[in-house]
């Protein structure tokens, strides 16, 4: 653009320079001859003719003939280079607002373009709905058959996005294999749909991108209406959103922006910045429930359970933000930090109570877990033999080598390995099979009511007398009633644990419910002769 700058202004100064020449030969004509200058030369000239001032004349007016022709050339060279500086100029326009590769609209040019229709906006004949759209796995297609590929294909998109927009709507390439398209303004919210489906439709048609090479690519189409108080800023990330609700759902589709899902989703990134703070601060605590061991009536144990109390939102359900951790990484921190606060607490207990903790299937899988928890033993002083990790299926059933090599470490360190959720599974039995536990649990799902339910009865007796031939303990979860706590009773199981002995407490509680509620736990109020015959 500089150049373009001090090229028109040369051109204007030798404009100038050339009229300013031509208006002095005017005014001075008419004073010459006034001056009867050309009678006084001639004269002087034959009076001094040895000087030969004619032939000098004769060689001026040539020179001026020579001027005058030059001036009409160089005049039209200027024409020619202000021509061509136009065509820079519009050549210039051009490459600032379109995409080079495919033609379409840059970034730069649509969002100029959408504050445009927000400036404009004044009626219902002004809205406009747009489509942003991303393609499904285009890194694949440049990774199989090269970036080459990969750019016929974006030309190709680029074109069958102008076929179906048509001359009133407005096609961009906005960064990589994502464009966006402003739909006419005429075009309704039931025929902007249609043109979304045309548009998933005619784009997942093959690619030809030579004789002998078809490619296919899918898109993912996220719909958007414009509104008279968005901002361009605001309505990108709405717009940005609709497509991801698109892939999310399911690629190959459209999706029209949902408000209230986008609330819950910035809702959620919220809280998810919130917990990366709360778990660096160990404001995530550990609360305890009691296991008890149910042939003395005494608690022998507890559950580690992680409890989160934001200063706004007050109690956060774990189910909300483990899930929480594990999308974003932290899920290990999360683990570490409350294990280790339990082990400050449960340490100098009165009891020496054993600690339960569940690892995650993600925690699991981390390389680093078994060097952690050593080191977090080593650095709380907290007796290996009190501690037990308990490990759901899905954590194991991926690669039994690489489990049983860390259970094998754990149990090394003296730590006790507990199956989790036993029963939930479809592979438990491979589980106890191939991996050396120590105890497991059964799940609350077929203990909780199982005094009525015999399809239970049967599947926790089995599991139990599973359990005694391959001599683990075993621990009944979800007892919440005094029915409940009969039947697991009257099947010999060890020891349970659920909300008729008591819930998950703060560490500071534990103390005092050892001296006091946890002396006087409920006791099996039916003999074994009322079961007799149920399984």
């Amino acid at each position: 653009m500089q150049v373009l700058t001090r090229l028109k202004a040369k051109i204007r100064r030798h404009h100038i320079a050339h009229i300013g020449i031509f208006l002095l030969a005017l005014v001075l004509w008419p004073i010459l001859g006034e001056l009867d200058l050309f009678e006084a030369f001639h004269e002087y000239s034959r009076a001094h003719e040895e000087w030969e001032l004619d032939e000098l004349a004769v060689l001026a007016l040539l020179l001026t003939f020579a001027l005058l022709f030059s001036v009409i050339v160089q005049g039209r060279h200027l024409r020619a280079m202000e021509r061509e500086r136009e065509e820079l100029r519009q050549q210039a326009k051009t490459s600032a607002r379109h995409d080079p590769l495919t033609g379409a609209l840059n970034r730069r040019a649509f969002l100029d373009s959408i504050e445009q229709m927000l400036t404009a906006y004044g009626s219902e004949k002004d809205v406009r709905h747009v489509a942003f759209l991303g393609l499904d796995k285009f890194r694949n297609i440049n990774d199989l058959y090269g970036y080459r590929s990969g750019d016929a294909v974006l030309i190709e998109v680029a074109e069958r996005l102008k076929a179906e927009v048509g001359a009133g709507g407005i096609v961009a390439r906005m960064a990589g294999d994502e464009f966006a398209v402003a739909y006419d303004p005429m075009i309704t919210q039931g025929r902007a749909e249609r043109v979304a489906q045309r548009l998933v439709h005619e784009i997942g048609k093959p690619v030809w991108v030579n004789q002998n090479t078809e490619i296919r690519v899918g898109v993912s189409v996220g719909l958007v209406t414009l509104q008279p108080e968005d901002t361009v800023t605001e309505f990108m990330r709405c717009a940005a959103k609709a497509m991801q609700m698109a892939k999310e759902h399911a690629r190959g589709r459209f999706a029209w922006y949902d408000a209230e899902l986008d609330r819950q989703s910035m809702d959620r990134e919220q809280l998810a910045s919130d917990l990366r703070k709360a778990i660096a601060k160990d404001n995530v605590v550990p609360w305890f429930q009691p296991i008890v061991e149910i042939d003395q009536n005494r608690v022998n144990g507890v559950e580690v359970l992680a409890r989160w109390e934001h200063p706004e939102r007050g109690f956060v359900p774990p189910g909300v933000f483990i899930e929480i951790a594990e999308d974003i990484g932290q899920i290990g921190p999360l683990g570490l930090s409350v294990l280790r606060q339990a082990c400050v607490q449960a340490k100098d207990w009165p009891v020496p109570l054993t600690l339960s903790f569940n690892v995650s299937g993600m925690q699991f899988k981390d390389p680093a877990l078994v060097p952690s928890i050593r080191l977090l033993l080593e650095s709380t002083g907290f007796p290996a033999k009190r501690l037990i990790i308990e490990i759901t299926e899905n954590s194991v059933i991926d690669d039994f080598t690489v489990a049983r090599e860390k259970l094998e470490e754990l149990k090394a360190m003296g730590v006790a390995v507990a199956l989790d959720d036993f029963g939930t599974g479809y592979s438990s039995l491979a589980c106890l099979q191939n991996l050396p536990f120590d105890r497991l649990k059964i799940d609350r799902s077929f203990v909780t009511g199982i005094s009525e339910q015999p399809q239970s009865q049967k599947i926790v007796s089995g599991i139990i007398g599973l359990a005694q031939g391959l001599q683990l303990e075993v621990t009944a979860e979800g007892i919440e009633t005094l029915e409940d706590l009969s039947y697991v009773t009257y099947l010999d199981c060890t020891r349970g644990q659920g909300f008729l002995y008591d819930q998950a407490i703060p560490g500071e509680q534990v103390i005092a419910n050892l001296d006091d509620k946890w002396r006087d736990l409920p006791t099996a109020p039916q003999t074994i002769s009322h079961f007799a015959g149920k399984t």
